[in-house]
């Protein structure tokens, strides 16, 4: 699964099943070498819980705000329950999402932006709608992204809030000593109108200028509040890996703006080797950047053949015409050294941590292994990745279909299909020009802010 999915349990109520979406891929990509499943696997083994796109961590707080304005009785049905709480989260974002909108169009010298509000161009066409007109008085009746529930805070924050134990997210009920407490002190210390509340809680409507003074004070690049400190940094060292690993961040951070994820990994291995007590976190960046290393490189074989097919009237090259390409001839001089390297890695490994699951990388090893072997001629490493390509797309579904591949060969012919949908709108020459997975550090570092820098 790539995205949050809904699915139904036992009473009828939704679950989002993941904890990760599209965002946490490459841009553009959708695992055309099926190397997503170890990816998260590795990610998991450093930050485990967290998501790449869940960054903004005001969110958790709007999350459990919305959720404990919701008046429920003992007397209702779970589904009846789970329904009131998720109509109060959802009001209560649409308000707030406004609310920052009309404070940022207020402030001078864009000191408060709107970057990181889920549905913000909804937001902001609902605002110059409202200070267009003489309009006194607004509800949260207007659309907040295309389908709110699994791109907005529920769908990208709630597994994580789950998982930090914030709040279970079957029914939306909040633990009292974090998730509770977070949402108290966030509308204490925010000032919530009461009319708010009230607005919430029973769909009605607020002053637009009270919305406004309200969205300077809990707005999205305001400072952490003292409410939020505590809770978040419960709730980010609740697991011991992650505090481990978030501890190790703190010590090292990005050291500009061009530091990429893997450079800093990279770089605080040293540190990580000398702590005994981070063994299997070195073991993990370590294998995380030999991992990447392997997928830079066949991917970049992989858009190869791609592009040498676009680059064409007919959509597709023959075989033996690749033969001295100097993309792939790069590919098939340096994957056996990678991939050595990362199954020395894999072969090598001892803390009980990082070989808990080790299996899940099992799939990659052996394509990687093959595919290193047939690295004698370029000519047999594109069969190998053409093979691994079509094996990946037929084991997806699409409305009970198996997808197809986006390239194949066919009588010494290697051709675009009709149903392919993914790959570069450039063309790659280096490892370097293909992205890696992101390893959710950005997310660590705004959560551990938040959490007063713990």
């Amino acid at each position: 699964m790539t995205g949050a999915t809904a699915s139904a349990p036992a009473g009828g109520i939704p679950v989002f099943l993941t904890a990760y979406d599209p965002s946490d891929l490459p841009g553009g990509s959708i695992d055309p070498l099926g190397f997503e499943r170890g990816y998260l696997f590795l990610a998991d083994k450093i930050l485990p819980g967290l998501t790449n796109v869940a960054s903004f961590p005001r969110y958790f707080s709007i999350l459990c705000a919305g959720a404990s304005l919701a008046v429920t009785d003992v007397s209702d049905t779970p589904r009846r329950q789970y329904q009131s709480r998720l109509e109060c989260v959802l009001r209560f974002e649409r308000f707030w999402a406004l609310a920052n909108v009309l404070a940022s169009e207020q402030a001078p010298d864009d000191k408060l932006p709107v970057g990181g509000i889920r549905g913000v161009t909804y937001a902001q066409a609902k605002a110059r709608s409202i200070l267009g007109a003489p309009v006194r008085r607004v509800s949260s009746d207007y659309k907040l992204l295309s389908r709110q529930v699994p791109y907005g805070v529920v769908g990208i924050y709630g597994a994580v809030a789950d998982g930090m134990r914030l709040l279970d997210r079957k029914t939306f009920t909040l633990t009292p000593d974090l998730g509770g407490r977070l949402a108290e002190g966030f509308l204490e210390q925010t000032s919530a109108p009461a009319v708010l509340l009230k607005a919430v809680r029973e769909n009605g409507d607020v002053p637009v200028d009270g919305l406004a003074e309200w969205g300077r004070r809990a707005h999205i690049a305001r400072e952490p509040l003292r409410a939020e400190r505590g809770p978040m940094a419960e709730a980010l060292h609740r697991d011991p890996v992650r505090g481990r690993m978030a501890a190790v961040l703190v010590r090292h951070p990005f050291q500009s703006d061009q530091e990429t994820e893997l450079q800093r990994l990279k770089r605080l291995l040293p540190a990580l080797s000398r702590d005994s007590a981070c063994a299997d976190l070195e073991e993990a960046v370590s294998t995380i950047l030999a991992y990447e290393a392997c997928y830079q490189l066949v991917m970049l074989a992989f858009e190869r053949l791609l592009w040498a097919c676009r680059s064409t009237p007919a959509a597709a090259v023959r075989a033996a015409d690749l033969a001295s390409d100097p993309v792939l001839t790069l590919v098939s001089a340096r994957t056996p050294a990678a991939t050595r390297h990362f199954v020395k890695l894999l072969d090598k490994a001892r803390t009980e941590q990082f070989l808990a699951g080790l299996e899940r990388l099992g799939d990659v090893r052996r394509f990687l292994e093959v595919g290193a072997a047939a690295c004698g001629s370029v000519e047999s490493l594109t069969r190998e990745l053409l093979v691994r390509h079509a094996e990946v797309q037929r084991g997806k579904f699409d409305r009970g279909r198996r997808k197809m591949p986006w390239v194949e060969e066919a009588a010494g012919r290697i051709r675009l299909t009709m149903t392919r949908v993914g790959g570069l709108d450039r063309e790659a020459k280096v490892p370097a020009d293909i992205a890696p997975h992101p390893y959710r550090l950005p997310s660590t570092d705004a959560l551990v802010a938040a959490a007063g820098g713990v």
